[in-house]
């Protein structure tokens, strides 16, 4: 147990909620994030083309964790605890609005 509140760990918002759950979607169906070197312009999600703009998010937040490393520079991401955590509540979150409220979601974030 935490002695203050203050001590919580304190996570960023979900930048864009339609984009990283259509992210966390493709990782929890098995397909692994993809980072080359240090260059976000190689960064490849199966599924999810904007996935290079919210790697550092989940990577800063704990939600996607290395789980292989190919050659010197490639390393395959998957969900964390948090991760598969977030995902379910996002699903949770997806299935409680309306299609009005969907889709001001996917367009405004």
């Amino acid at each position: 147990m935490l002695p203050r509140a203050d001590d919580a760990p304190r996570r960023e918002p979900v930048p864009h909620r339609w984009h990283v759950l259509q992210m966390l979607r493709s990782m929890h169906a098995g397909h692994p994030f993809i980072h080359l070197w240090d260059l976000s312009c190689l960064t490849h999600l199966e599924g999810a083309p904007m996935a290079v703009h919210y790697f550092s998010f989940l990577e800063r937040n704990g939600y996607i964790v290395p789980c292989a490393k190919e050659g010197t520079r490639s390393h395959y991401y998957t969900l964390s605890a948090d991760g598969i955590a977030l995902y379910e509540a996002g699903e949770r979150w997806w299935r409680s609005l309306r299609w009005r409220q969907k889709y001001l979601v996917i367009w405004h974030g």
